[in-house]
């Protein structure tokens, strides 16, 4: 599914993975918009990430990860 496949379906059950890309994108939207084309594309990159390092990592080596990460922060 592209971002211009999720911006054009109306159905409600495409609501909550529009604001969840939103969300991940990480940018701030204009109060009177719902989304924007790139807002979806930003956040559906990042998700795409988040999926293959969900795919490539264990749960436990994601931990091991976090953990060494939190010494930067």
């Amino acid at each position: 599914m592209t971002v211009w496949a999720i911006a054009a379906v109306q159905r409600q059950e495409v609501v909550p993975l529009r604001e969840f890309l939103v969300k991940l994108s990480g940018r701030q939207m204009l109060h009177k918009q719902e989304f924007s084309y790139t807002e979806l594309l930003a956040g559906l990159w990042t998700f795409l990430a988040m999926f293959e390092a969900m795919k490539s990592y264990s749960p436990q080596e994601l931990a091991e990860l976090k953990k060494a990460d939190q010494q930067f922060f």
